[in-house]
């Protein structure tokens, strides 16, 4: 069974590939570059957030990215799952709750009030796990607008 721990800098060679690999079942054309932008500063410090993998005998087989917010609404710190993927040989296999549940760990660990994720309406895997760890549809509609 897999470990889950934070990433650490020497990890983040091996975590491109899974993040590519998630680009490519979503869609998504980014760089390398750009998804280094993105990984480099959640890795190198805890107060953005946490890259948290699954190490499964030295190979990592999934990754997890939650980072810190705040919100009135909220009453305080709020975490946002940013995503999360597992290489498709090991899914239903549980890594997927373990980095789930050890995500809303260390939420806890760090006093975080609400824990949002974002998930596609189309996917019913991802979201009957959600649904088994007390993640509930909101009425909200997400809007976004890149600077």
């Amino acid at each position: 069974m897999a470990t889950i721990r934070r990433a650490l800098a020497q990890d983040e060679a091996a975590i491109l590939p899974l993040l590519r690999a998630y680009c490519d079942e979503v869609g998504t054309d980014w760089s390398d570059e750009h998804l280094l932008d993105g990984l480099s500063p959640i890795v190198a410090d805890e107060q953005i957030g946490d890259v948290l993998v699954a190490d499964q005998s030295g190979e990592l087989i999934g990754y997890l990215v939650m980072t810190w917010g705040w919100g009135i609404e909220s009453g305080g710190r709020e975490a946002l799952i940013d995503e999360m993927y597992v290489v498709p040989e090991q899914r239903h296999a549980g890594v997927g709750t373990l980095l789930m549940t050890s995500a809303l760990t260390r939420a806890q660990e760090r006093e975080t009030k609400v824990v949002f994720l974002e998930t596609e309406q189309d996917n019913p895997e991802s979201r009957a796990l959600y649904d088994r760890l007390g993640f509930e549809i909101e009425s909200s509609i997400w809007m976004s607008r890149k600077l």
